[in-house]
């Protein structure tokens, strides 16, 4: 890979800049300054700009805890949740699971698309849970045909969902697709209503384990990131 291409990947500037920067001096590779764009460069070199390693451009996984009033999207004219992201490839990100703008908790964010792709198909039977807050009192009958999986009036259908109760109007709610509002309709079909939604787990990856306030963010490594697989 060419220099100039390897810094711009990088997010180090625009390839226009990335050249001038080379052509400044300030740009060593394995500890030798290069000023030629073109001289070609791989994944295992030391490239620095003005003494500073650069980190190639590589697969990038964020776990986000979600707070209400906000956008799963990069909206010019809603808040979004990607206002909260400072990361260099943040123009590059999205989300694998969006959550409706009331539902706070766990968001993937990244910029694997199969990845993305294997946690939001229903073919990889993926868990999503959710704890919910609700007015109304969880019955034996509900948990059964929520277990069933529900079909509404209008034909539209979801999978088999778990339902458990956790206390006194919070309960568990476990998903395996993720369709439109598919938590909410459930509820709805139920007779149950929501106060609250935050989703606390996808796959083995639990937002628990990360300690992160409502609006923080951590990026995680591959192996961390595919407990939302498992």
């Amino acid at each position: 890979m060419r220099l100039d291409k390897f810094l711009a990947n990088a997010k180090v500037g625009s390839r226009k800049d990335v050249k001038k920067i080379i052509k400044a001096g300030i740009v060593s590779v394995n500890g030798i300054i290069i000023k030629n764009p073109e001289f070609k460069v791989n994944y295992n070199d030391i490239i620095k700009v003005n003494d500073q390693t650069i980190t190639p451009y590589h697969k990038v996984y964020i776990i986000f805890n979600k707070p209400s009033g906000y956008t799963s999207s990069k909206s010019e004219y809603e808040r979004n949740v990607f206002e909260f992201i400072t990361h260099p490839y943040v123009e590059n990100l999205h989300i694998a699971g969006r959550l409706d703008k009331d539902v706070e908790g766990l968001l993937l964010i990244t910029n694997d698309g199969e990845f993305t792709h294997k946690v939001i198909s229903p073919k990889y039977n993926v868990e999503k849970e959710y704890l919910v807050e609700i007015n109304g009192i969880l019955t034996v009958e509900m948990i059964k045909k929520a277990k069933k999986g529900i079909t509404l009036k209008n034909g539209r259908s979801f999978k088999p969902a778990i339902i458990k109760e956790i206390d006194n109007n919070l309960i568990s709610i476990i998903i395996t697709e993720g369709k439109y509002h598919e938590v909410k309709l459930i509820l709805k079909s139920l007779g149950l209503f929501y106060k609250k939604i935050e989703r606390i787990r996808i796959g083995s990856l639990n937002l628990y384990d990360f300690n992160l306030k409502k609006g923080d963010w951590i990026e995680i490594d591959y192996k961390t990131a595919m407990k939302a697989l498992e």
